[in-house]
C-alpha cells in the first residue's frame, strides 16, 4: 500500500506541474504581447489535468495513507477504492523484517514472550563471566546495514551526477536561437534574422556535451556493477575502501534499504 499511495501521489504532482505548465504557456504570452490572445483549448486543457492531479494528491496524501494503514491494523478491512488498486506492481506481499510494523500504531503488535527469571547468584562458588561473542544474526545484521548505507550512498552520488544534464536545456534553446526576442512583424518593416550564430550554437553544444560528459563520467565509480563487486569483496571478508567508509551517514542506510525492499518486492512479484 505504501508503494501504491506513493506511486499516486507522485502521479498526481506530475498531472499537476505539467497542467499548471500548459496554463502558463497558453496565457503568459497573452500578457507580453498585445498581438497573442489566450489560447482557450490550452487553458481548458490545462485546467482539467491541473484537477486531476489535485484529486490525486488528495485522494493519496499522507494523511489518508496513515489513516488507512491505522484502520487496516484495527479492523482489518481497506476502503474499496484502495483495495481494487492492490494487483499488478501493487500485489501485497510478506514484508520484510526492516519495514515498518503498522500494528505498532495501536500497541497490538504481537510481543514475544517474557523471559525467565535469571537463576539466583551461587554466593559459595562464584563464576567469572566472560564476554560472548556477538550472535550471527546481529553480525549478518551490521553487514547488511553497512550494504545499504553503501547502496544510499552510491544512489545519491548517482542522483547528484545526473543533476548537470540540465545544461542541456539552455545548450538546446541557444543552439535553436530561441533566447532572442522576437518584434512584431510590419509591413514597412524588415523582419529580423532569428537564426543562431556559429559562437551561439558553440556555447550550445559545448552546455549539452558537457553535462552529458560529466554524467557519465561523475556515475561511472557508482554503477550497479561497481556495487556488486563491491558488495561481493565485503561478503567475502575484505574491508570496505577508505574513501567509501569515510562518505557514509546515517541517512544513506535508510535510503539504501528502501531502494533494496523496493527491488525486492519487484523481484518476488515477478516470480
Amino acid at each position: 500500500m505504501h508503494e501504491l499511495f506513493k506511486s499516486r501521489r507522485g502521479g498526481g504532482f506530475g498531472w499537476l506541474a505539467f497542467g499548471g505548465a500548459g496554463m502558463a504557456a497558453s496565457i503568459i504570452p497573452a500578457q507580453q504581447s498585445t498581438s497573442a490572445g489566450v489560447w482557450t483549448p490550452g487553458v481548458i486543457i490545462g485546467s482539467g489535468l491541473a484537477l486531476l492531479g489535485t484529486k490525486k494528491v488528495i485522494q493519496f496524501g499522507w494523511g489518508r495513507e496513515y489513516r488507512v494503514l491505522r484502520d487496516l491494523a484495527a479492523t482489518g478491512h481497506l476502503p474499496a477504492d484502495v483495495k481494487r488498486r492492490l494487483h499488478g506492481n501493487f500485489a501485497p506481499l510478506h514484508g520484510t523484517a526492516s519495514a515498518p510494523n503498522p500494528l505498532l500504531a495501536l500497541n497490538i503488535a504481537p510481543t514475544t514472550p517474557a523471559a525467565s527469571a535469571p537463576a539466583p547468584p551461587n554466593t559459595e562458588n562464584p563464576v567469572v563471566s566472560v564476554p560472548s561473542a556477538p550472535p550471527l544474526q546481529a553480525l549478518a545484521d551490521a553487514r547488511q546495514d553497512t550494504l545499504d548505507a553503501v547502496l544510499g550512498l552510491f544512489l545519491a552520488k548517482r542522483l547528484a551526477g545526473q543533476l548537470p544534464i540540465l545544461l542541456a536545456l539552455p545548450g538546446l534553446r541557444l543552439m535553436t536561437g530561441a533566447s532572442k526576442t522576437n518584434t512584431p512583424a510590419s509591413p514597412y518593416l524588415q523582419s529580423p534574422n532569428n537564426d543562431p550564430s556559429g559562437g551561439q550554437v558553440a556555447l550550445g553544444l559545448a552546455l549539452m556535451t558537457g553535462g552529458v560528459a560529466y554524467m557519465f563520467i561523475h556515475n561511472a565509480p557508482y554503477s550497479n556493477s561497481k556495487f556488486e563487486a563491491l558488495r561481493t569483496s565485503y561478503l567475502a571478508g575484505a574491508p570496505l575502501p577508505t574513501a567509501i567508509r569515510t562518505q557514509l551517514k546515517i541517512k544513506h542506510i535508510a535510503s539504501g534499504r528502501a531502494y533494496r525492499e523496493r527491488l525486492e518486492r519487484r523481484a518476488a512479484r515477478r516470480r
